[in-house]
């Protein structure tokens, strides 16, 4: 029998061992999933496609046990998708769920230490007080994150460690967790029993309908974002759920949109869910990129900023990746 602490921080974070460990003692089997569950884990997917916030607060021991549930088995619906950049969109609502939790916890220092604790990482406290954490430089740079916060220029670092305040280091548990669940997706689906391979592509089926007409606005134009590389897909995919991009990003988004063959007002379209969108300003910044069609930055300009998921596109430049990306679809 598990305490309602252990329930609790397994629930906050899904991804952790704990959370693995309780989940398999309930010898729970996928021939005979609870009907609650599933459908559970078919909302944390549609959620996820939503771009919405993912905080519960739940307090019943019942409840708990079915998120818990719900989660590997939404990993299962997630991974017939077959689309990366879900993959990604779940990964970040857990990862940002686990953030909110470490950031307005009573007990947040402690649950940063058990959180971190479960994830294995080494670290310190380098003061009295405990409210520096030093972590070595290469557990630092095994972790990517596009958080400018945690880029390395930005850090304090001596003699092989790097320092955070608790800020930074609930920020860096929050690109390990994403990790952690990206790593995991997609899980094998191949030996998975009937029913719930029925189940699962109903699922799909009906998550394709629901997305529809989300999807038709992403495809409008001659651009093709199934080809985007993944820095673009990434930033695309965020300013159409409303997050607001830093200055740089925008731009490199806008150059690449451009010279990929998106008009002008399908731009306009898109930058007009950003949360500080201001017409005016908009209009003229992507009006000048369109008259003097900049090159998009180059891969190295993109790294640098903190925006590139994976360095094995073997290209130079994001444009060449989707040139090349094109080819190979037209050959078939």
């Amino acid at each position: 029998m598990h305490t309602m602490q252990q329930l609790l921080f397994a629930q906050h974070f899904p991804f952790t061992n704990t959370a693995r460990k309780i989940v398999e003692e309930q010898n729970l089997s996928l021939d005979d999933l609870p009907s609650p569950v599933v459908e559970r884990a078919a909302l944390m997917v549609e959620h996820a496609a939503s771009g919405n916030d993912y905080n519960l607060v739940l307090r019943n021991s019942d409840l708990l046990m079915q998120e818990l549930l719900a989660f590997p088995v939404a990993k299962i619906l997630i991974s017939f998708l077959r689309d990366d950049a879900m993959y990604r969109k779940f990964s970040s609502m857990f990862a940002d769920a686990a953030l909110h939790y470490l950031n307005t916890s009573e007990d947040s220092k402690e649950a940063m230490v058990e959180l971190a604790s479960d994830l294995k990482l080494a670290f310190n406290f380098a003061d009295e007080a405990g409210s520096i954490v030093s972590i070595s430089i290469f557990d630092f740079l095994t972790v990517k994150s596009f958080d400018p916060m945690l880029k390395l220029v930005n850090q304090s670092v001596s003699k092989g460690s790097v320092f955070l305040d608790l800020n930074g280091f609930a920020r860096f548990l929050r690109a390990l967790a994403f990790e952690k669940i990206r790593a995991s997706l997609p899980v094998p689906t191949g030996q998975l029993p009937k029913s719930l391979q029925k189940a699962a592509l109903r699922f799909r089926q009906n998550f394709g309908e629901k997305q529809a007409k989300r999807i038709e606005f992403t495809f409008k134009g001659n651009a093709r974002p199934d080809a985007f590389p993944g820095c673009m897909a990434f930033l695309y995919s965020e300013l159409l759920q409303g997050k607001r991009l830093p200055h740089m990003a925008r731009f490199y988004l806008a150059s690449f949109l451009n010279r990929v063959g998106m008009p002008k007002e399908q731009i306009m379209l898109a930058f007009k869910k950003s949360p500080d969108f201001k017409e005016k300003i908009a209009s003229y910044q992507i009006d000048k990129i369109v008259k003097q069609n900049y090159t998009p930055a180059s891969c190295d300009k993109v790294r640098a900023a903190g925006y590139c998921p994976n360095s094995d596109c073997n290209v130079r430049n994001p444009l060449s990746y989707y040139r090349r990306q094109l080819k190979k679809a037209s050959e078939g």
